[in-house]
Protein backbone atom coordinates (compact mmCIF):
# COMPACT_ATOMS: atom_id res chain seq x y z
CA UNK A 1 0.00 0.00 0.00
CA UNK A 2 1.76 3.38 -0.92
CA UNK A 3 2.27 5.43 1.88
CA UNK A 4 -0.04 8.38 1.15
CA UNK A 5 -2.93 6.00 1.13
CA UNK A 6 -1.41 4.23 4.92
CA UNK A 7 -2.28 7.33 6.67
CA UNK A 8 -5.84 7.11 8.62
CA UNK A 9 -8.04 9.53 10.72
CA UNK A 10 -10.52 7.91 13.46
CA UNK A 11 -13.34 10.20 14.79
CA UNK A 12 -14.35 8.93 18.27
CA UNK A 13 -11.17 6.54 18.14
CA UNK A 14 -10.33 7.01 22.03
CA UNK A 15 -13.07 3.74 23.05
CA UNK A 16 -15.82 2.01 21.74
CA UNK A 17 -15.87 1.19 17.86
CA UNK A 18 -13.55 4.05 17.15
CA UNK A 19 -10.83 2.35 19.26
CA UNK A 20 -11.33 -0.87 18.04
CA UNK A 21 -11.00 0.82 14.33
CA UNK A 22 -7.62 2.57 15.30
CA UNK A 23 -6.10 -0.28 16.80
CA UNK A 24 -6.78 -2.48 13.78
CA UNK A 25 -5.72 -0.07 11.60
CA UNK A 26 -2.56 0.27 13.31
CA UNK A 27 -2.09 -3.46 13.47
CA UNK A 28 -2.81 -3.44 9.75
CA UNK A 29 0.24 -1.31 9.07
CA UNK A 30 -1.56 1.96 8.44
CA UNK A 31 -0.29 5.24 10.50
CA UNK A 32 -3.61 6.67 12.87
CA UNK A 33 -4.31 9.75 13.61
CA UNK A 34 -7.37 9.82 16.34
CA UNK A 35 -9.83 12.76 17.26
CA UNK A 36 -11.25 12.59 20.40
CA UNK A 37 -12.22 14.45 23.67
CA UNK A 38 -10.07 12.47 25.31
CA UNK A 39 -6.51 10.81 24.65
CA UNK A 40 -6.27 7.56 23.13
CA UNK A 41 -4.40 5.19 25.43
CA UNK A 42 -3.48 3.22 22.21
CA UNK A 43 0.39 2.72 21.66
CA UNK A 44 1.87 3.60 18.36
CA UNK A 45 -1.10 6.51 17.48
CA UNK A 46 -1.32 9.62 16.77
CA UNK A 47 -3.97 11.40 19.65
CA UNK A 48 -5.39 14.84 18.65
CA UNK A 49 -7.58 16.43 21.42
CA UNK A 50 -10.34 18.13 19.69
CA UNK A 51 -14.19 18.30 19.55
CA UNK A 52 -16.07 16.69 16.31
CA UNK A 53 -18.21 19.90 16.64
CA UNK A 54 -15.21 22.31 16.87
CA UNK A 55 -15.28 23.29 12.91
CA UNK A 56 -11.74 25.34 13.66
CA UNK A 57 -10.49 22.75 15.58
CA UNK A 58 -11.05 20.27 13.02
CA UNK A 59 -9.80 22.17 10.16
CA UNK A 60 -6.39 22.43 12.40
CA UNK A 61 -5.98 19.03 12.95
CA UNK A 62 -6.79 18.48 9.41
CA UNK A 63 -4.12 20.60 8.37
CA UNK A 64 -1.29 19.70 10.75
CA UNK A 65 -2.18 15.76 9.67
CA UNK A 66 -1.86 16.37 5.73
CA UNK A 67 -3.09 13.86 3.19
CA UNK A 68 -4.88 11.20 4.41
CA UNK A 69 -6.65 7.48 2.21
CA UNK A 70 -8.79 6.77 4.73
CA UNK A 71 -11.18 8.94 7.38
CA UNK A 72 -13.46 6.55 9.48
CA UNK A 73 -16.07 8.32 11.47
CA UNK A 74 -17.07 7.33 14.37
CA UNK A 75 -17.86 10.20 17.13
CA UNK A 76 -21.18 10.02 18.38
CA UNK A 77 -23.22 9.91 21.49
CA UNK A 78 -26.54 8.15 22.38
CA UNK A 79 -28.09 10.43 25.24
CA UNK A 80 -30.85 7.80 26.47
CA UNK A 81 -33.11 8.23 28.83
CA UNK A 82 -32.96 12.39 27.94
CA UNK A 83 -33.32 11.36 24.07
CA UNK A 84 -37.00 9.77 24.14
CA UNK A 85 -40.34 10.08 21.96
CA UNK A 86 -40.76 13.43 20.49
CA UNK A 87 -43.32 14.70 23.71
CA UNK A 88 -40.87 13.53 25.93
CA UNK A 89 -37.32 13.56 25.03
CA UNK A 90 -35.18 16.57 26.60
CA UNK A 91 -34.60 19.94 23.61
CA UNK A 92 -30.88 19.93 24.91
CA UNK A 93 -30.88 15.98 23.92
CA UNK A 94 -31.97 16.54 20.90
CA UNK A 95 -29.81 19.61 19.93
CA UNK A 96 -26.84 17.72 21.74
CA UNK A 97 -27.20 14.54 19.61
CA UNK A 98 -27.91 16.51 16.26
CA UNK A 99 -24.59 18.43 16.93
CA UNK A 100 -22.53 15.60 17.71
CA UNK A 101 -23.66 12.79 15.76
CA UNK A 102 -24.70 14.30 12.57
CA UNK A 103 -23.26 17.72 12.21
CA UNK A 104 -20.64 16.86 13.41
CA UNK A 105 -19.69 14.09 10.85
CA UNK A 106 -20.09 16.38 8.47
CA UNK A 107 -17.88 19.00 9.52
CA UNK A 108 -15.34 16.09 9.62
CA UNK A 109 -15.93 15.19 6.36
CA UNK A 110 -15.77 18.99 5.25
CA UNK A 111 -12.29 19.45 6.94
CA UNK A 112 -10.85 16.35 5.44
CA UNK A 113 -12.14 15.50 2.15
CA UNK A 114 -9.91 17.91 0.47
CA UNK A 115 -7.05 16.24 2.17
CA UNK A 116 -8.09 12.82 0.80
CA UNK A 117 -6.39 11.14 -1.84
CA UNK A 118 -7.92 10.00 -4.97
CA UNK A 119 -8.73 6.48 -4.48
CA UNK A 120 -9.70 7.10 -0.87
CA UNK A 121 -12.18 5.79 1.53
CA UNK A 122 -14.79 7.23 3.78
CA UNK A 123 -16.37 5.19 6.29
CA UNK A 124 -19.43 6.46 8.31
CA UNK A 125 -21.30 4.96 11.11
CA UNK A 126 -24.41 4.40 10.96
CA UNK A 127 -26.61 2.03 13.55
CA UNK A 128 -29.86 -0.64 12.75
CA UNK A 129 -32.17 2.56 14.27
CA UNK A 130 -31.26 3.78 10.67
CA UNK A 131 -33.16 0.49 9.54
CA UNK A 132 -35.82 -0.29 11.99
CA UNK A 133 -37.78 1.54 14.23
CA UNK A 134 -35.60 1.94 17.59
CA UNK A 135 -38.29 3.29 20.13
CA UNK A 136 -37.66 5.47 22.74
CA UNK A 137 -34.33 7.32 20.87
CA UNK A 138 -36.13 9.77 18.54
CA UNK A 139 -32.56 12.02 18.18
CA UNK A 140 -30.33 9.31 18.50
CA UNK A 141 -32.97 7.48 15.21
CA UNK A 142 -32.70 10.70 13.18
CA UNK A 143 -28.79 11.48 13.33
CA UNK A 144 -28.54 8.01 12.08
CA UNK A 145 -31.10 7.89 9.31
CA UNK A 146 -29.51 11.02 7.87
CA UNK A 147 -26.13 9.42 8.36
CA UNK A 148 -27.47 6.89 6.04
CA UNK A 149 -28.78 9.48 3.83
CA UNK A 150 -25.53 11.46 3.72
CA UNK A 151 -23.20 8.70 2.71
CA UNK A 152 -25.67 7.90 -0.44
CA UNK A 153 -24.56 11.70 -1.49
CA UNK A 154 -21.16 11.89 -0.76
CA UNK A 155 -20.58 8.40 -2.34
CA UNK A 156 -21.98 9.96 -5.19
CA UNK A 157 -20.53 14.13 -4.98
CA UNK A 158 -16.53 12.24 -4.42
CA UNK A 159 -17.11 9.40 -6.93
CA UNK A 160 -15.69 11.47 -9.61
CA UNK A 161 -12.61 11.67 -7.40
CA UNK A 162 -12.54 7.84 -7.15
CA UNK A 163 -13.54 8.13 -3.20
CA UNK A 164 -15.70 5.78 -1.63
CA UNK A 165 -17.86 6.21 0.82
CA UNK A 166 -19.73 3.58 2.63
CA UNK A 167 -21.61 3.21 6.11
CA UNK A 168 -21.75 0.45 8.84
CA UNK A 169 -24.69 0.30 10.15
CA UNK A 170 -24.10 -2.01 13.49
CA UNK A 171 -26.48 -3.93 15.83
CA UNK A 172 -26.20 -3.82 19.77
CA UNK A 173 -22.29 -3.62 20.09
CA UNK A 174 -20.63 -4.51 23.76
CA UNK A 175 -19.17 -1.26 24.33
CA UNK A 176 -19.87 1.50 27.01
CA UNK A 177 -22.32 3.40 25.37
CA UNK A 178 -24.56 0.00 24.89
CA UNK A 179 -24.08 -0.92 28.51
CA UNK A 180 -25.90 2.28 29.36
CA UNK A 181 -28.58 1.43 27.20
CA UNK A 182 -28.81 -2.12 28.29
CA UNK A 183 -29.37 -0.94 32.16
CA UNK A 184 -32.09 0.51 31.18
CA UNK A 185 -33.93 -2.53 29.67
CA UNK A 186 -32.22 -4.30 32.96
CA UNK A 187 -31.63 -7.70 31.04
CA UNK A 188 -29.94 -8.79 28.10
CA UNK A 189 -32.25 -11.41 27.35
CA UNK A 190 -34.28 -8.69 26.36
CA UNK A 191 -32.52 -7.58 23.24
CA UNK A 192 -34.44 -10.73 21.20
CA UNK A 193 -30.99 -11.19 19.33
CA UNK A 194 -30.48 -14.29 16.88
CA UNK A 195 -26.87 -14.70 17.52
CA UNK A 196 -28.17 -14.51 20.85
CA UNK A 197 -25.17 -12.11 21.75
CA UNK A 198 -24.09 -8.82 21.22
CA UNK A 199 -21.15 -7.76 18.36
CA UNK A 200 -17.57 -7.10 19.67
CA UNK A 201 -16.15 -4.13 18.74
CA UNK A 202 -13.80 -5.83 16.54
CA UNK A 203 -16.23 -7.80 14.56
CA UNK A 204 -17.52 -4.18 13.43
CA UNK A 205 -13.87 -2.80 13.36
CA UNK A 206 -12.99 -5.87 10.50
CA UNK A 207 -15.61 -4.21 8.33
CA UNK A 208 -14.41 -1.16 8.57
CA UNK A 209 -10.87 -2.01 7.81
CA UNK A 210 -11.89 -4.11 4.95
CA UNK A 211 -14.16 -0.85 3.17
CA UNK A 212 -10.71 0.94 3.74
CA UNK A 213 -8.56 -1.32 1.97
CA UNK A 214 -8.11 -2.31 -1.21
CA UNK A 215 -10.25 -5.56 -1.30
CA UNK A 216 -13.06 -3.20 -1.28
CA UNK A 217 -11.82 -1.07 -4.54
CA UNK A 218 -15.93 -1.08 -5.94
CA UNK A 219 -17.72 -0.65 -2.76
CA UNK A 220 -19.29 2.60 -2.60
CA UNK A 221 -22.53 4.01 -1.65
CA UNK A 222 -23.21 0.46 0.41
CA UNK A 223 -25.25 0.53 4.17
CA UNK A 224 -23.99 -2.42 5.75
CA UNK A 225 -25.47 -3.70 8.51
CA UNK A 226 -23.33 -6.04 11.16
CA UNK A 227 -26.02 -6.57 13.51
CA UNK A 228 -26.23 -10.43 13.68
CA UNK A 229 -29.67 -10.50 11.48
CA UNK A 230 -31.07 -8.12 14.08
CA UNK A 231 -32.76 -6.17 11.19
CA UNK A 232 -33.55 -9.75 9.40
CA UNK A 233 -35.60 -10.81 12.31
CA UNK A 234 -38.73 -8.84 12.92
CA UNK A 235 -38.50 -8.54 17.27
CA UNK A 236 -35.24 -6.92 17.18
CA UNK A 237 -34.52 -4.24 19.66
CA UNK A 238 -36.83 -4.43 22.87
CA UNK A 239 -40.70 -2.48 21.98
CA UNK A 240 -42.70 -0.90 24.14
CA UNK A 241 -45.72 -2.84 25.49
CA UNK A 242 -48.80 -1.67 24.78
CA UNK A 243 -50.82 0.01 28.00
Amino acid sequence: MPNNFSLAVVTGGASGIGGAVAALLRDGGWSVHVIDRRPSELADVHSHICDVTDESGLVGVASEIGPIGALVLAAGINLRPQDGPAEKLSLDAWHKTLAVNLTGCMLSVRAFRPKLRQDGSIVTLGSVAAMRAMPWADAYTATKGAIVALTRSWAVDYSRDGIRVNCVCPGPTDTAMMAGMIEQHHSNSQLQLPQQRMATSLEVAEVIAFLVSPKASYLSGAIIPVDGAATAHSAGMPFPRRR
